[in-house]
């Protein structure tokens, strides 16, 4: 498992008051799952990025970006996730978002007509 902060330090989240920022990319099984904590904006995008990356790398059949904890989502996040779907030669990518806050945004740019978006963690690895 591999954690990081905003903050570019590279030290492991606390997320103890559900405040903290954070990316962790972990292995489940034969999905990678990209787990994105906090507000995804420009400061958290560059995180997200090296972890796609890495997961690129690792060669995994499907990569999970859970947004499920994710409190704003800006457009430099949502370029991320743009950017990880249309990289993926290898592996499939769904992302995971519901809601106001994740959602709606993917839904007023379109960029669900693009990305693969499913509910719940358990529905993005049900076909794995």
């Amino acid at each position: 498992m591999f954690e990081t902060n905003g903050s570019g330090t590279g030290e492991p989240t606390g997320n103890a008051g559900g405040e903290a920022n954070g990316v962790e990319l972990e292995t489940l099984g034969d999905a990678l799952v990209l787990r994105v904590t906090g507000a995804l904006d420009l400061t958290l995008a560059p995180k997200v990025r090296q972890l796609v990356d890495r997961a690129q790398r690792l060669a995994g059949s499907v990569l999970v970006i859970d947004l499920t904890e994710v409190d704003f989502l800006a457009s430099a996040g949502m370029a991320e996730l743009v950017r990880a779907h249309r990289l993926s030669t290898s592996m499939t990518v769904r992302i995971v978002a519901t809601g106001r806050i994740t959602l709606r945004p993917l839904e007023l740019t379109r960029l669900t007509d693009e990305l693969v978006i499913v509910p719940t963690l358990e529905a993005a690895l049900d076909r794995v």
